[in-house]
């Protein structure tokens, strides 16, 4: 027998690769075996070691060479999935809740625009998207909790920066000028909001939020591909889908609890460690406000670094796992290929060109990794508008839109991908079986589209779908805010703040209603809100419907009433002696919402019940090589052409059926007011077409997907010339 060493290496390096798989022959020789004992080589007396044994004593739980035995009651599958739940939790906390909950803060204390501040958010994928291959290919066959402990603290860096602009920035100054943040009735004011200004020195810091998200991009990256396959090589092939489903559940929950308790911090004035709020006569309902948003920072932070440290423990792989990798099933897909597959233990750079192609020609994957874009482009755009959708649809104030949204999203996405893994693990599904029951789920979310054609009566608003004062409809002629009754108020359309008025139309702020800086707080279940006392639209209104009342049959109804701003400002009527308009839209006794949101409900339930089980489905179609790189793959295509398109797919959707524009200083903004009718058929038509093409691709995953013939390859294995040498059972050898 030829001397292998040269082959294998040497016997340490064997023992880490094989698992002590190889007998150490007194003339120095190796012999390979596939016995379950064999002689332990650190031993004087050459007795025999088990693999568990073996396993025990070298995969521990623990830091360096401090591995004590009641530590290694962490070394489990289990106790990581808790980890990483634990990890998944805060970092949806964080980055995909507090982040959004506080950008609006964001521009206020950093004057910042919307269309800057957006970048805070996109910038979690900069770095992610250079990143995410790379991790993917080298950390396939390489330390996974080692590579994922390094994420964690570069996401907890990442958070420690995202906080410094608080203290680099000096206390908040606060405007003087209370008026200038009311958007009222200034008679022959001029607007300067327009005014030229020099550029804020606080506005620099806008790159340091870049940075620090984009490092919160960058340290998610290795949990979220690595940290996937470390859990499905560690656990039985029907544990995977369920334990990813834990994780993906506790990630919602993070982000629910992040708008919620995230914005609790607000309340906290942002200097409150440097300043007292009541000094500055500042409360929460002022708008001046800007709240404490670094809190939850520093908090995050200081986490992650406490998680990074049990993460680190986890051996390369548990104990147990060999055995578990050969007991598995055969899924992959078959194709010519997997044939010749590389039997390299650890692939090289520049095998990555063809490990790629192997993915992309594998059609089963490709389906997957389509049908996944289509499903994360609709959670994403649901995400962003589906609170805009109850506002506009159902005539709802934001707050309670958000909270109806919120009530549809965290149950809906955590419970979806929690009975994703459950039913996989409890019906023992494989790749074709999980396949068939994600387009099941695709197609019944697709009939819930329906749900987009159901509305409220569209909202009455003075100058887009009613006329001021007369309350004629305004037909089908294009909006005009501007009338006789304000005409002298310099309003525009750069805020959306609307007000409810007494003569039950909506007007689009309380300049527009012709409100003066005269209003008292009222409390409300929804907590407090503005009651303007001298409202010259609403004055007027009430003064023409006064009219018409007493000369009906005398005096033709006309569609103007010339009306000047001080003549109505001047008259103080029994009208002025109660609030003439509310902060918000009117409330009306429309309850068809309490019909979309269970049905909602069911469709983003429907929709994430396959998060889990598709991502197990990829990990099965390929081969064990190219798993972690598939789900780098297929991470790297779900964000280029799902969550990050998505958003602005149906924005721009959304902004057909646009009504009334932001005017921000002769530039066209956002949008105020929609068209209900339009913006339901587009919606409809958004959800059934993105829908639609989850279901072919999981049709066709499941169509082209080949198992590998599994008798054809044990009569194959029953061909092969048996050498006598080589199946020495070591525990009954001599040698």
């Amino acid at each position: 027998m030829n001397n292998l060493r040269e082959i294998f290496g040497s016997q340490d390096e064997m023992n880490n690769i094989w698992g002590s798989g190889y007998l150490k022959l007194g003339n120095g020789k190796e012999l390979h075996t596939i016995g379950t004992q064999f002689p332990n080589p650190e031993s004087e007396d050459g007795s025999e070691e088990s693999e568990e044994e073996w396993e025990k004593k070298n995969l521990r739980y623990g830091w360096g060479k401090f591995k004590p035995d009641c530590l290694q009651v962490f070394n489990s599958i289990r106790w990581y999935v808790f980890f990483t739940c634990v990890f998944s939790l805060f970092q949806g906390y964080l980055v995909n809740g507090v982040i959004n909950a506080i950008i609006s803060t964001l521009e206020k204390r950093f004057e910042l625009p919307s269309s800057k501040a957006g970048l805070i958010v996109s910038s979690n994928d900069f770095i992610a998207f250079f990143l995410v291959l790379f991790i993917s290919f080298y950390g396939g066959e390489r330390n996974k909790p080692r590579l994922i402990g390094i994420g964690i603290i570069t996401l907890g860096i990442g958070s420690f920066i995202f906080s410094l602009p608080h203290f680099l920035a000096g206390t908040y100054r606060i405007s003087e000028d209370f008026n200038a943040f009311e958007n009222v009735c200034h008679i022959n004011g001029t607007s300067s909001s327009c005014t030229t200004r020099a550029a804020s020195s606080v506005s620099k810091y806008l790159y340091v939020f870049m940075l620090a998200n984009a490092l919160h991009g960058a340290g998610s990256t290795p949990m979220f591909t690595l940290g996937t396959t470390y859990i499905d090589s560690n656990t039985k092939a029907k544990n995977t889908s369920f334990y990813l489903g834990l994780i993906y559940a506790a990630a919602s929950v993070g982000v629910a609890a992040g708008y919620m308790l995230g914005a609790q911090t607000l309340s906290i004035y942002t200097d409150f460690d440097k300043v007292d709020p009541e000094k500055l006569k500042l409360t929460p309902a002022d708008p001046r406000w800007v709240g404490a948003w670094w809190i939850n920072f520093l908090i995050v932070g200081s986490v992650m670094f406490l998680i990074t440290i049990p993460v680190l423990g986890f051996p390369k792989r548990l104990p147990g796992s060999k055995k578990l990798m050969e007991q598995r099933e055969e899924e992959a897909y078959v194709s010519a290929k997997t044939e010749q597959e590389d039997q390299k233990e650890r692939p090289e750079w520049r095998d990555f060109p063809r490990m790629i192609a192997a993915l992309i020609m594998n059609p089963t994957f490709l389906f997957l990794a389509l049908a996944t874009c289509t499903e994360g482009m609709i959670v994403s755009g649901i995400a962003a508008f589906g609170a805009k959708f109850f506002q506009e649809k159902f005539n709802l104030p934001a707050a309670f839109a958000g909270l109806l949204m919120g009530i549809v999203t965290v149950p809906g996405a955590g419970g979806g991908m929690f009975l994703g893994g459950l039913l996989v693990k409890k019906l023992k599904l494989k790749v074709l079986g999980i396949i068939r029951m994600d387009l099941i789920v695709a197609i019944i979310a697709l009939v819930i589209g329906c749900l987009f054609f159901i509305q409220c009566p569209k909202m009455e608003m003075a100058g887009v779908t009613s006329n001021y004062i007369t309350k004629g409809d305004f037909g089908g002629s294009s909006s005009n805010l501007t009338n006789s009754c304000n005409s002298e108020c310099q309003c525009t359309t750069m805020s959306y703040e609307p007000v409810c008025g007494m003569d039950s139309l909506v007007y689009f702020s309380p300049c527009h209603a012709g409100c003066r800086n005269d209003y008292k707080w009222m409390d409300s279940p929804m907590g407090k809100f503005k009651a303007y006392m001298n409202c010259s639209c609403v004055q007027a209104s009430f003064a023409y419907q006064f009219l018409m009342n007493n000369k009906s049959m005398a005096m033709e109804t006309t569609t103007n009433v010339p009306v000047s701003t001080s003549t109505m400002m001047s008259n103080q009527t029994n009208v002025t002696a109660m609030p003439n308009a509310f902060q918000g839209i009117c409330p009306g006794d429309c309850k068809l919402v309490w019909v979309v949101v269970p049905l909602l409900f069911i469709g983003m339930l429907m929709t994430f019940t396959t998060v889990s089980p598709t991502q197990t489905a990829t990990l099965r179609c390929v081969s064990v090589k190219q798993r972690t790189l598939a789900i780098g793959v297929q991470w790297l295509v779900l964000r280029l052409l799902g969550t990050t398109p998505g958003p602005l797919i149906l924005g721009t959707i959304i902004d057909s059926a646009c009504q009334v524009w932001q005017n921000v200083c002769g530039d066209t903004g956002s949008c105020w007011n929609y068209e209900k009718t339009d913006m339901g058929v587009k919606m409809f038509i958004w959800w059934c077409l993105t829908k639609s093409l989850s279901v072919v691709f999981y049709f066709c995953a499941q169509y082209f997907y080949k198992p590998p013939d599994n008798s054809q390859e044990d009569e194959d294995d029953q061909k092969l010339p048996i050498n006598p040498v080589d199946f020495v059972d070591a525990k009954e050898s001599v040698i």
